[in-house]
């Protein structure tokens, strides 16, 4: 790397290929993939994903591998396909190389540009009757390259038997002639692998040998990204993303702490698949990597567990959130936890999710915070406790993976739980400096009446709080009788400082005309500043909620 970065963005491949009508000029492909998500930002390297396997599928003139889809050109079954197929194709037979002109782009604009390589991506491959750009014509024809049946992992992982199999040498050779390509022969500042499209690269039975060979393709791609710094006169760095819970990266046969400790890699980004992780423990990674040069990061996946208030029991209940995406106070929320457990930076995912599919920031502005701390420290934050979604949890994926720890039933049998907040700025400093407006831990609580008492602690300590909608009968409820409990820490004089903070629910009586317990669906603690002129309001506030 040829300087430290804060905040990485990952574009998916798919601006100006999905969400233009085909065919783009140069210019107006250019401004779909930069325009928005790292023109005027304070953004250090755009990842650019081009690149997937098990197909050796890419989206740039490549000579190794095959141009996705192109055995089914000119004639293409979907028009969302078409799409890309008709940009992309028209753009090369110009003389335009989509990688050559988006590192150029790049260059021009002052950012750092890497090939993102996703290692095992078998979405919409799987499926036999696909015929699309993640499809090719080796991938069809060599199905003994593919895990196949005996993979060994969960049976709902239903993918694991059409993935590439990594303990195969021809499978890893042919990775590294794709990188080497990328890395010769494009301008690119670097490479990355993808290990989170999807999790696995052998099958189980295959794990020792697999890590092992998997250690020498990262020291093969060390020496060729050595010799393209040799040729281009700067640095090429490599980056992986891997499973944020750490035990995952051994199962999945994913030795980063030797590729750190080797100086094989420049920057791991702990990650989630999907959907959002509100925040990992990064302490194995950031203590793994001290003193190696590896740089770790932090993906901020904005796919949502969190949606608004639903009536579906099975859903969470955001107490003012937005429809569908999350808040800005969210996202800082998430960087702020991150760099207080010594991350050096975060990572952005599906940032396209924002200003196209949910259109809940149109022009990605908090990109222009997210790098300073401190100033995001004395703006208005959300912490919000991670939720387990129905599925692409790690829990999912990985064996000794544990599920997220909402929602969580709470029973006479059960009557107590505890778990885990993260808060990434000095509330107890600003509070001190009478800053700090509100400090709102906000419990969403299903199945609860009148006769129901409970009890609410922050670090071993009780809360005084009080439920909205009151609970009281005659007053209106959300279906499923659901409240919010509300408790402002800043009133109670136990604004937090930053680091884990234990939350914990007792139910110390249950309606005794009631069989099951109590639904602790969401937690969030959501933190108000005293405005300054010319500094933002927050979004998403509901109208008189601290008026």
């Amino acid at each position: 790397m040829r300087r430290p970065y804060r905040v990485i963005v990952n574009e998916d491949g798919g601006r100006g290929f999905l969400n233009y009508v085909a065919p783009l000029t140069r210019e107006q492909y250019l401004a779909a993939v930069f325009d928005v998500q790292v023109k005027d930002k304070p953004i250090d390297a755009l990842f650019w994903c081009g690149l997937s396997n098990p197909q050796g599928a890419a989206k740039y003139d490549t000579k190794v591998g095959e141009r996705g889809g192109a055995l089914y050109w000119p004639r293409i079954e979907q028009a969302w396909q078409w799409h890309l197929l008709k940009t992309r194709d028209e753009l090369i037979a110009q003389g335009h190389d989509p990688l050559a002109i988006v590192c150029e782009r790049g260059h021009e604009l002052g950012k750092d540009v890497w090939l993102s390589f996703r290692a095992n991506d078998v979405h919409h491959s799987w499926n036999p009757k696909y015929k699309g750009s993640k499809m090719t014509r080796k991938y069809l024809e060599r199905e003994d390259l593919r895990v196949g049946p005996n993979h060994g992992r969960q049976a709902h992982v239903t993918y694991a038997p059409f993935q590439w199999d990594y303990a195969k040498q021809e499978v890893r050779d042919f990775v590294l002639a794709l990188l080497s390509e990328a890395l010769l022969d494009y301008d690119v500042d670097g490479i990355e692998l993808d290990f989170m499209r999807q999790a696995f690269l052998f099958a189980k039975s295959d794990t020792e040998i697999g890590t092992r060979a998997m250690n020498d393709l990262m020291r093969d791609l060390r020496r060729v990204a050595d010799e393209a710094e040799r040729k281009k006169g700067r640095p090429q760095g490599i980056a992986v993303r891997v499973p944020s819970y750490e035990p995952a990266c051994a199962e999945a046969g994913i030795d980063w702490r030797t590729w750190a400790g080797e100086g094989l890699v420049d920057v791991i980004t702990a990650s989630t698949h999907q959907p959002t992780e509100q925040e990992a423990d990064l302490a194995p990674f950031v203590d793994g990597c001290r003193d190696t040069g590896t740089r770790v990061f932090f993906c901020l996946e904005p796919s949502p567990a969190v949606p608004h208030v639903t009536y579906d029991r099975t859903m969470t209940h955001i107490y003012g959130g937005t429809p569908t995406g999350l808040s800005t106070e969210n996202y800082r929320s998430m960087a702020l936890g991150a760099y207080q457990q010594g991350a050096d930076g975060v990572y952005f995912f599906n940032t396209h999710f924002m200003f196209e599919r949910f259109d809940t920031h149109t022009s990605l502005e908090f990109l222009g915070e997210l790098h300073d701390r401190e100033l995001m420290a004395g703006r208005d934050q959300r912490y919000i406790v991670s939720r387990q979604p129905p599925r692409y949890a790690h829990d999912w994926f990985f064996e000794c993976a544990p599920p997220r720890p909402l929602p969580k039933w709470v029973t006479r049998e059960e009557p107590e739980y505890t778990f885990v907040i993260t808060v990434g700025a000095d509330l107890e400093r600003a509070a001190a400096e009478h800053r700090l407006r509100a400090a709102r831990l906000r419990l969403c609580l299903a199945q609860v009446t009148p006769p129901d008492i409970i009890e609410v602690c922050w670090n071993g300590q009780p809360l005084k709080g009080a439920f909205e909608p009151p609970l009281v009968p005659g007053t209106w409820q959300h279906w499923y009788a659901i409240h919010f409990w509300i408790s402002d820490l800043a009133t109670q004089d136990r604004a937090p400082k930053p680091g884990r903070h234990e939350i914990t629910l007792r139910l110390v009586h249950r309606n005794e005309e009631i069989e099951e317990g109590i639904i602790i669906h969401t937690a969030e603690l959501d933190v108000r500043f005293w405005h300054r002129p010319g500094m933002p309001h927050a979004v998403n506030e509901l109208p008189g909620m601290f008026r």
